[in-house]
């Protein structure tokens, strides 16, 4: 029996075989919808720990926490304190898609095989689209501007890049910061950066853990090598007294695979996707996180959505569309760390605003 493997075609791998215009013109255009649907779903629970949704096409976001109590006056009235501490963030909005078409011989040929084909190629060029251009509003580390056709020229920002922005840490004190973080040497225990990243991302007010970097597969095998790495427990093993466990875990993102824990307190998460030399480290626990994305106040454009449509009678296309855009929203709640040079640099491939 033939193998289907979008979620809203695996209940019917029996008629897999059979054309679609043999009476499953109704069963294929559900499994779609059921499909695109389940996907959506999928990508907003991916992006929940990186991005915020919305619709706003910008915002000015209010950093808190600092200063301390006021002296009392003689009737033992403290004077009012304004917060002070704010930065300006703006988001784009891009459109993407992918189609398939066919005419009035190859639609009547098509199986529910190749619609699921079809459909599972589709929902896998959307999911690329939204993980590069994530990962793009967090590995560039510059501003644009984004022309608005409503609200005119927006700026998007990066996470905390060194510019005027003063940013509230742990000890009530505030300071420029940036959160790219360049290390020439190879990743060993002479040179851990993990310590270094921690104490970045741990000494801000709203950050708190789990601490988790997302690495690229080419720095996992230094990393793992690490002394004060820890590697996940394997269910199917059990190891003896005197070894040191790491008994919590976590779960693995928008990433691949949890690999283990590093001290002083960093989950190693890997992450193919990641260009060679780059990572990124979130606060979990930051109190808003480190990126929006932007989509349109109508709920018909939100999320993947598809669209049918003929020209003729004969040619059918049948597209799938996105229309979002990211930037950053709490510029210190994440950070993007380069190994392999004195300076940080923007991979390529990643400089905003992607082209698509």
């Amino acid at each position: 029996m033939p193998n289907l493997n979008t979620y809203g075609f695996v209940s019917y791998e029996d008629i897999a075989s059979q054309r679609v215009a043999d009476g499953n013109v109704r069963v294929v255009d559900e499994a779609i919808r059921a499909s695109v649907e389940n996907h959506n779903q999928t990508v907003t629970a991916a992006l929940a720990e990186l991005t915020e949704r919305t619709t706003e096409p910008m915002r000015r976001f209010k950093i808190g926490g600092g200063g301390t109590l006021q002296p009392l006056d003689q009737w033992g009235n403290p004077l009012p304190v304004v917060d002070s501490g704010q930065y300006d963030v703006a988001w784009p909005i891009q459109g993407g898609g992918t189609a398939w078409g066919d005419n009035r011989i190859s639609r009547a040929m098509m199986t529910v095989m190749d619609a699921d084909r079809y459909t599972f190629n589709a929902l896998r060029r959307d999911a690329d689209w939204i993980k590069r251009h994530v990962l793009a509003a967090l590995l560039d580390n510059t501003s644009y501007t984004f022309t608005d056709p409503e609200k005119g020229a927006l700026t998007v920002q990066p996470l905390a890049n060194g510019d005027a922005v003063a940013y509230v840490k742990k000890d009530g004190t505030s300071a420029v910061d940036t959160h790219y973080y360049a290390q020439a040497a190879a990743i060993a225990d002479a040179n851990n950066p993990f310590p270094t990243l921690h104490t970045e991302l741990s000494e801000h007010i709203d950050n708190a853990g789990p601490y988790v970097a997302y690495v690229p597969t080419a720095l996992k095998a230094a990393i793992m090598a690490l002394n004060t790495f820890h590697d996940v427990a394997d269910p199917n093993l059990r190891l003896g007294d005197g070894v040191t466990q790491l008994v919590g875990n976590i779960d693995r993102g928008p990433g691949d695979t949890v690999l283990g824990y590093v001290d002083p307190g960093v989950w190693i998460v890997e992450w193919s996707m990641l260009p060679a030399t780059h990572g990124i480290m979130v606060a979990r626990g930051a109190s808003t996180p480190a990126l929006a994305m932007r989509e349109y106040p109508a709920a018909e454009l939100q999320g993947l959505f598809p669209e049918n449509h003929s020209p003729d009678g004969n040619l059918n296309i049948y597209r799938l569309l996105r229309y979002a855009g990211f930037g950053a929203l709490n510029r210190t709640a994440a950070l993007a760390f380069y190994i392999g040079g004195g300076a940080y640099v923007i991979p390529t491939g990643y400089t905003t605003p992607l082209a698509v």
